[in-house]
């Protein structure tokens, strides 16, 4: 056999037969938001992991919504096509257009009732240099954290801003930075054209 052939043959061997055939799938409306599901991974992208889950088109799990604890820089550091994927929750879908976003993600629920309201977040123009914010990291990754402040956005604190690094040599962030904590940090730059 020559070689193309063969290597015909391994990516042919190496697709994942999907579990409901193509023309017995559920259509987009059938589905509940926040509904949890099972499914199976399809295809990896740089971007996230293309989920089936028995509907008319497979659903996008992005990168982001895949793990809130660990930074994952690519989804085959979790996944690989084949892989059963339990408790994917269905975050919004598009029937005109065929899509279909999900996440791992639990649904953040409002702890506080006495918190800001939400629909008001503090506008990137409105921020200065050395302003004092109360916040809460959202996520941590290798080389810092998300910060929730009530901003527009989430504000970014590198793990070398944070006054616990250096305290243990070669510590990773994601060991004095946790998701929860609610830290005090003060603006040292805003970009109000990539907005951040």
């Amino acid at each position: 056999m020559m070689y193309k052939e063969r290597q015909i043959d391994k990516r042919r061997a190496a697709r994942v037969t999907r579990p409901t055939p193509l023309d017995s799938r559920n259509p987009l409306t059938s589905l509940t938001i926040n509904e949890l599901y099972s499914g199976t991974v399809i295809s990896l992208t740089p971007y996230g992991v293309y989920v089936d889950i028995g509907t008319e088109c497979d659903g996008l799990l992005h990168i982001s919504q895949i793990s809130r604890d660990d930074f994952v820089s690519h989804p085959r550091e979790v996944f690989s096509p084949g892989d059963v994927v339990e408790d994917v929750r269905v975050m919004s879908y598009s029937s005109e257009l065929k899509k279909l976003r999900l996440s791992l993600l639990p649904i953040e629920s409002d702890e506080d009732p006495d918190d800001e309201d939400e629909d008001d977040p503090i506008a990137l123009s409105d921020l200065t240099i050395d302003d004092e914010l109360w916040g809460e990291i959202r996520r941590v990754t290798s080389y810092g954290a998300y910060v929730e402040l009530g901003a527009e956005v989430d504000g970014f604190l590198h793990f070398m801003d944070h006054p616990e690094f250096g305290v243990v040599p070669g510590v990773k962030p994601s060991k004095f930075m946790r998701v929860g904590d609610r830290i005090r940090t003060w603006v040292s730059d805003v970009d109000l054209e990539k907005k951040r």
